[in-house]
């Protein structure tokens, strides 16, 4: 790498390289030589690898063997030299669940969570069921007694009942003074915090903005990016947390952060730009290339050995990105079909 600026290594499963792979892939920020994708399969294969940054993620994907080759290379390199920035401690990074306890114990978050055998327990309605380490839709709409939540979980199969992974949660969302919700959205990267982006929808349960997201919502949304209104609090989750990278989903109850997650492999960018006309994503690229730059070392020139030898960073870095671009192929190309079956259908219409 010919740059004063030591390395950025980002580990994660290769499944999900994505995440930081498309920023790196396909847009301009100037980090393309200076950040590699590091997926955990290939750790025990590298050679050595230039000083600089780590960044470790994706932990609940993580197998128990992986989650421990996981901490123990973190201590590996820890033990180099103990002034290197390592984001992420795999160690003591908590899942959903455990953080969304330790937040509610600290007064941060108004609501609780619950193991399903603990939901006898349970006092306060509203509740849905949802995963805690999957990142998908509730497996149930909001429950409001008990009796209901039992029937709730009996109708769930038998294999996803059975699942440890699950959890109850109490319901603690609020509408805004125009009827409708907002899910706000904003990174951690070292010392850096920047809001990415506020949706707004109708729903409760809110992954996408509406359908209707008109001039004002946006507007609302940049302003909110331009603004960073809720820093100091969302500062004090993070601490909490014990998260130095990560992207943190909140809602806002009562003046108050109420966190619904961090996720420690974030989606930067999901598509290539272009993909959507009239939609520009430059200016998350170059949000978040900003952030990464603050927390780049100057390079040193020695180096760190993390596995047999037998793998470059590099090539370890270039697996992961054809993984990257096998995935935007692929949903070209089922977009491309969905298209082709439409203008059929069209034409058949109109024919």
């Amino acid at each position: 790498m010919t740059t004063d600026q030591g390395p950025i290594y980002y580990f994660c499963t290769r499944q999900h390289a994505y995440t930081m792979g498309v920023l790196l892939g396909y847009y301009d920020h100037g980090l393309g030589e200076q950040v590699r994708i590091i997926p955990y399969e290939h750790v025990a294969r590298l050679g050595p690898v230039a000083l600089g940054t780590f960044i470790f993620t994706d932990f609940e994907r993580l197998s128990a063997a992986q989650s421990q080759a996981a901490i123990s290379l973190h201590g590996r390199i820890r033990s180099v030299n103990p002034d290197l920035l390592l984001l992420n401690d795999p160690a003591i990074v908590p899942g959903r669940f455990d953080l969304l306890k330790r937040l509610k114990a600290a007064g941060l978050n108004h609501f609780d969570v619950h193991r399903l055998e603990e939901r006898k327990a349970i006092r306060r309605f509203p509740v849905f069921v949802r995963w805690e380490s999957q990142h998908e839709l509730p497996l149930t709409g909001l429950v409001d007694s008990a009796e209901a939540l039992d029937r709730a979980i009996a109708g769930l199969p038998a294999r996803i009942r059975r699942d440890p992974d699950l959890m109850i949660v109490e319901y603690d969302a609020a509408p805004s003074a125009d009827g409708r919700f907002r899910k706000y959205s904003a990174y951690k990267v070292g010392p850096t915090v920047y809001p990415q982006h506020c949706f707004i929808n109708e729903s409760w349960y809110i992954k996408f903005p509406s359908t209707r997201f008109s001039e004002a919502d946006r507007a609302e949304s940049r302003a909110y990016v331009a603004e960073n209104p809720h820093a100091e609090q969302i500062e004090r989750v993070f601490a909490l947390a014990g998260i130095d990278y990560g992207r943190i989903d909140y809602g806002i109850v009562d003046g108050q952060v109420q966190t619904f997650e961090i996720n420690n492999n974030p989606t930067v960018l999901a598509r290539p730009p272009g993909w959507e006309a009239g939609a520009d994503y430059s200016r998350y690229a170059a949000m978040h290339a900003q952030a990464l730059r603050g927390i780049m070392r100057p390079a040193s020139g020695l180096s760190l050995v993390l596995g047999d030898g037998t793998m470059s960073v590099d090539a370890a870095h270039a697996d992961a990105m054809q993984a990257v671009r096998r995935r935007i192929a692929g949903f070209s190309l089922r977009r491309r079909l969905s298209l082709r079956v439409l203008k059929r259908r069209l034409a058949r219409l109109l024919g």
